[in-house]
């Protein structure tokens, strides 16, 4: 179709043209087939989640390999945007799912430490043993902070008025409250269970420097008054007879109406236009690539 890259830089230095794949235009990898779950596999996702759940492997429901990417591709983009207005010229952006997994796992480089660990420290945070607790109200939530760090696990014995904690042999030390963890995580979740409301229980914590979020579902968010208030939500047209519900944009811009409006385009709505107006292709040519599956479009569903 002569849209690659090179033809088009070749006839416009300016262009920039981005590739998404699974593991690079270039590298043994190149061809493989990549869809978000198997890229979560290969660049080590699912066994640090399966890891921490004792060797129980299972897929994140979550296409961090597809969103991870988008977001990147674009900053990507800007930045060769800028680049051009200061250079005159574009740039061609190889940007691989499994790259950016790397590059946005915030315990990479805890994976690849390969030195001594103190037995006092506890490297990469270790989120997966925080706290998951149950009020008296039968409400649950989570806690940010591991109980056996140091500093934190003060925290935690001050918000409990349990001071004799401080003395227990099994907690003197990060290393003994790790070696000890499971009967000090007993005796957390035991207080929580005597706390009469989860509002309480983010009191008691939040005066000695702990946050905590109750477990919810997106429908409950949207219900609550700061979903309200941060108008986190919006309804748009489905193009049908109805609306739907999406996330509003996260920006508030303070001079600039950033919100999620307009609507979607269906798959390949446009491509008549695009093909015909700015490429020169006839109606004959533009059928001969849908009846090639080089082309595909997509209407509303009935």
């Amino acid at each position: 179709m002569g849209l690659d890259q090179t033809t088009l830089r070749a006839m416009s230095p300016k262009i920039i043209y981005a590739s998404i794949t699974g593991y690079g235009n270039t590298g043994p990898w190149r061809d493989r087939r990549a869809y978000a779950p198997v890229v979560n596999a290969e660049m080590g996702l699912t066994k640090h989640q399966g890891d921490a759940r004792g060797g129980e492997y299972a897929n994140d429901p979550f296409s961090h390999g597809d969103v991870y990417t988008a977001v990147e591709c674009a900053a990507a983009i800007l930045a060769a945007l800028y680049q051009r207005e200061q250079t005159g010229v574009g740039q061609y952006i190889d940007l691989s799912m499994a790259q950016t997994l790397l590059y946005v796992n915030e315990h990479t480089h805890d994976a690849l430490w390969d030195q001594p660990v103190s037995p006092d420290a506890i490297r990469s945070f270790r989120p997966q043993d925080y706290p998951v607790l149950t009020t008296k109200d039968g409400v649950t939530a989570v806690v940010s902070g591991h109980p056996a760090e140091r500093g934190t696990f003060d925290y935690f014995v001050a918000a409990m008025q349990a001071p004799e904690l401080l003395e227990d042999s099994r907690f003197t030390t990060v290393e003994t409250r790790l070696a000890n963890f499971k009967q000090l995580m007993e005796i957390i979740k035991l207080w929580a269970s005597t706390v009469p409301t989860v509002d309480e229980l983010e009191n008691r914590l939040a005066k000695h420097k702990l946050a905590m979020g109750r477990l919810r579902s997106v429908s409950e968010v949207a219900q609550t008054d700061w979903a309200k208030e941060r108008n986190a939500f919006v309804e748009i047209s489905d193009r049908g007879t109805g609306k739907v519900k999406l996330p509003n944009s996260p920006w508030i811009f303070s001079g600039s109406d950033t919100s999620t409006r307009g609507v979607a385009k269906y798959r390949g709505e446009d491509n008549a236009e695009v093909f015909s107006e700015l490429l020169g292709l006839s109606e004959t040519q533009i059928e001969d690539l849908y009846q090639r599956d080089i082309l595909s479009q997509r209407g509303p569903s009935k």
